[in-house]
């Protein structure tokens, strides 16, 4: 896998040899979630990203203490802007695998006004402990920003496409879906921000899933952030034996570039 970062092996190592799990996320997609009170076209640096470093637990049908490491990578070029996402988190105890999540995803976006944009968003989740092999959606729409103060910010998306899914002991399948998501930022201070993101993904058989992000980022030193963050998935149809409800708390230090 070649597009993973170089960090991430690093850990990846560390947790095996401290017999702890590893976890790699990443904040929902942005255009200079700090410039906000600005023209949404005056973006960051060509380049930019996060890397992080503590800890997170997660509930659910998988209950694990991990270490825990975000990353994120950003690029953009006049009206174009790309943002690539992965969460990995893996835990063993006593040689049992007790948590093994991957996501990733990769939203390619097009401003076609200051205020709005057209989207395309890939996103391929892998959990078994969810009741499934995987579920892989592709969707494209149409996103809106709207300025509620000179602190905070609303950004609406819509959008269509189709999901590929194999639920452990079912059939694989392929079926049309929604997409709609919703967030809120509230910058509380010069460099500070505090975020809700709700992401629903509605398919025509009812396998729905619906996920929340809460999100706060406070400056420590220079370069240096303390992020928190608690993230909730629910599924609407699961196998039999697994919990709709997962959840991850993460605890990191990060460092922007």
């Amino acid at each position: 896998m070649a597009f993973l970062p170089k960090n991430f092996f690093v850990c990846s190592i560390l947790a095996a040899f401290f017999g702890v799990s590893l976890s790699a996320m990443a904040d929902e997609p942005n255009i200079a979630p700090a410039m906000i009170s600005l023209n949404k076209f005056a973006k960051k640096p060509e380049w930019s990203g996060t890397i992080g470093l503590g800890f997170s637990s997660s509930t659910g049908t998988s209950q694990a203490l991990n270490l825990n490491t975000d990353d994120t990578l950003l690029w953009h070029r006049g009206p174009w802007l790309n943002q690539s996402q992965l969460l990995y988190n893996y835990a063993t105890s006593q040689g049992i695998v007790n948590a093994d999540r991957l996501d990733v995803s990769n939203q390619t976006r097009y401003d076609i006004a200051i205020k709005q944009y057209l989207f395309g968003h890939l996103s391929y989740h892998r959990n078994h402990f969810d009741g499934y092999y995987f579920r892989a959606d592709e969707t494209v729409g149409y996103g809106h920003y709207f300025n509620l103060s000179r602190v905070s910010l609303l950004t609406l998306e819509a959008g269509v496409g189709a999901r590929q899914s194999h639920p452990i002991g079912g059939a694989y399948s392929t079926r049309p879906i929604a997409r709609l998501y919703g967030k809120y930022l509230w910058k509380f201070a010069p460099h500070a921000h505090l975020s809700e993101a709700i992401a629903a993904i509605l398919a025509n058989n009812g396998a729905n899933t619906y996920n929340s992000i809460l999100s706060v980022v406070s400056p420590l030193y220079g370069a240096f952030n303390l992020h928190l963050a608690f993230i909730a998935t629910y599924n609407t149809k699961v196998q039999y034996g697994y919990k709709p409800l997962n959840t991850l708390t993460t605890i990191n230090l990060d460092y922007d570039f």
